[in-house]
């Protein structure tokens, strides 16, 4: 995320305006994906995924895999969005 040199810093609205929909749409996914797997196990079992059943992967590996992207996500998006904030441009202190 590179910016001109006379570009001024992100607005502190525009930052938590951003923070706020970051974080509603990880949470959403967070919530559809979890939410999804359990309420429709039943209807998802005739579906295989490395010789497993998806609703038994998804509970046992597949969500945890996903909850660590989620994380990952936020926190690359939470590190540009502090810098555009701050106006550092090289990422150092």
């Amino acid at each position: 995320m590179q910016r001109d040199a006379d570009t001024p810093p992100m607005s502190r609205e525009r930052y938590w305006k951003k923070v706020r929909s970051l974080t509603a749409l990880l949470l959403s996914a967070w919530f559809v994906s979890t939410f999804c797997v359990i309420f429709f196990a039943r209807e998802l079992t005739h579906i295989s995924l490395f010789g497993w059943p998806l609703p038994f992967y998804m509970a046992s590996q597949g969500l945890l895999v996903f909850y660590a992207v989620i994380v990952g996500v936020y926190a690359y998006r939470m590190r540009n969005l502090d810098r555009a904030l701050k106006g550092d441009d090289d990422g150092n202190r």
